[in-house]
């Protein structure tokens, strides 16, 4: 079962998902998900952002702690030189963003902005998936890629983590700039982000996050990191360009004046 589950089936399921999220980009370029910025109540029935968040994103945490926990037991026991340790570091760094989107950031979230069950329940099943494409892939289908501890200091694993804490960095200082715009937790109404990368990146927040699914893919070596970060890119690039033209929407001028990029500096 577990060679079916992690063998041919696995490496067709990438490529599966790599077509999807080519197709999702296309979709997104006419279709614009409601929720933040661009929520409506065309989608079917809502609930608080923050909840919404909170389901949608913690079935990768748990899931991976699963899938960790079983890959363990697999191999236990296990001595102080056989343990995983270059697998496990990757596990925790990819583990840091989703501690963080899951549990950190709906708690701080102001306002009481809603989000679709449709939204959420998308959401949640591509975390499920991606749980798969990134837990079998560290510890079931290549675990021997990082077997000797050597990886943590080979050039991918240093330029990847690096790419991926500065993204981390601008992510969350990003979303520290937009949360702190609102004076309450009652304060629904939208402003404009000024400063720290901001004053050339309208999508500062998803420019870090891109960031992070770089190095990640970097660090990790892997075809799955790969096909999750075109997942990132096909979902984020087009959201992007929603919110920019909502920003158009509800500034006007005095936002055109500021000629932003939409995600990438200089770029787009």
């Amino acid at each position: 079962m577990g060679d079916f589950i992690f063998g041919n089936f696995y490496n067709y399921f990438l490529l599966g998902m790599t077509v999807l999220a080519i197709i999702v980009f296309t979709i997104l370029q006419f279709v614009t998900p409601a929720y933040g910025m661009t929520f409506n109540n065309r989608w079917g029935f809502s609930i608080r952002s923050n909840w919404g968040w909170f389901l949608m994103e913690s079935p990768v945490f748990l899931l991976m702690c699963v899938i960790y926990v079983a890959a363990i037991i697999q191999g236990a026991p296990y001595t102080l030189d056989t343990f995983p340790w270059a697998t496990t570091v990757i596990f925790v760094l990819f583990q840091m963003h989703y501690l963080q989107r899951c549990y950190v950031f709906p708690s701080k979230m102001r306002g009481t902005s809603k989000m679709p069950l449709s939204i959420i329940f998308t959401g949640f099943f591509f975390n499920m998936t991606n749980a798969y494409m990134q837990g079998g892939w560290l510890f079931f289908v290549n675990p021997q890629q990082y077997a000797d501890i050597s990886w943590l200091w080979s050039p991918q694993f240093i330029v990847g983590t690096i790419i991926f804490f500065i993204g981390v960095v601008i992510n969350m200082h990003s979303d520290i700039i937009i949360r702190r715009l609102r004076s309450d937790k009652y304060d629904n109404n939208y402003y404009l982000p000024r400063g720290f990368l901001f004053e050339k990146v309208n999508s500062s927040n998803y420019f870090g996050e891109i960031l992070e699914w770089v190095g990640f893919a970097i660090l990790s070596w892997s075809v799955a990191g790969a096909v999750f970060l075109l997942w990132t890119c096909a979902n984020i690039i087009p959201r992007s360009k929603a919110v920019y033209a909502r920003y158009e929407q509800l500034f006007g001028d005095e936002f055109k004046q500021l000629k932003r990029y939409k995600i990438f500096p200089y770029i787009y």
